[in-house]
């Protein structure tokens, strides 16, 4: 009963009907942008919005150069006490920096450089859909005509809920520790990325070794 309350509660943050939303255990994904944001807040739809983006592109063979993308935003308006005390980052630090159109300009430019050509876009990163919504949100300040972030994404956080419905938590805190990659979580947008990345190498590790990859091989 413990276990089906569980699932419950987790299935009610899980839109499968997302066009872009990739099942994290259908397989291995080897080409991929790792994304972590900062933001103001929770909810763009109540006005929070981006603060920091970092991202790591992650290929077969580019483990030891793995081009990074970090950007600090300007939302201009003053960041909270509670924000700032969580990610260390002030509003002295964003002033002068872009605010969100021109950073997503920023991280276009990137993308366009290192992302392979004609390939669709995939996004990886740990509770997905909360920092492509707020990708969505800069996308449409960027280019009004874009209604939102062109890419797929799978979401860390449901793969971990599907390897190991039993644990209590699944934040990256915590599995960070589990999975022997890190102590802190230091809630910086590219560290945290980089720390993703190795969580989801380890969970992708978990899940070959458990049999738990839903395509087989032929």
């Amino acid at each position: 009963m413990k276990g089906n309350t569980t699932k419950m509660y987790w299935e009610r943050y899980i839109d499968r009907r997302n066009p872009r939303r990739i099942e994290p255990l259908d397989k291995p994904i080897d080409t991929y942008i790792m994304l972590d944001t900062e933001t103001t807040g929770l909810h763009p739809e109540e006005g929070a919005t981006l603060i920091e983006i970092g991202a790591l592109f992650v290929q077969p063979g580019n483990e030891n150069s793995r081009p990074k993308f970090e950007q600090l935003i300007d939302p201009q308006h003053p960041l909270t006490e509670f924000i700032t005390g969580l990610t260390g980052i002030t509003d002295r630090m964003l002033q002068g920096m872009p605010t969100a159109g021109a950073a997503m300009m920023r991280f276009h430019q990137w993308i366009d450089h290192v992302w392979p050509a004609g390939e669709p876009l995939t996004i990886i990163a740990h509770n997905a859909q909360f920092d492509v919504s707020f990708l969505d949100v800069a996308e449409r300040v960027y280019d009004p005509t874009s209604p939102v972030f062109d890419c797929k994404w799978a979401c860390t956080k449901e793969m971990s809920w599907e390897l190991n419905p039993q644990k209590r938590h699944h934040r990256v805190a915590d599995l960070i520790v589990d999975y022997h990659i890190g102590d802190v979580e230091e809630h910086r947008a590219l560290s945290d990325a980089i720390q993703e990345q190795m969580l989801y190498q380890a969970l992708c590790a978990e899940a070959t070794r458990r049999g738990k990859w839903n395509e087989r091989e032929d």
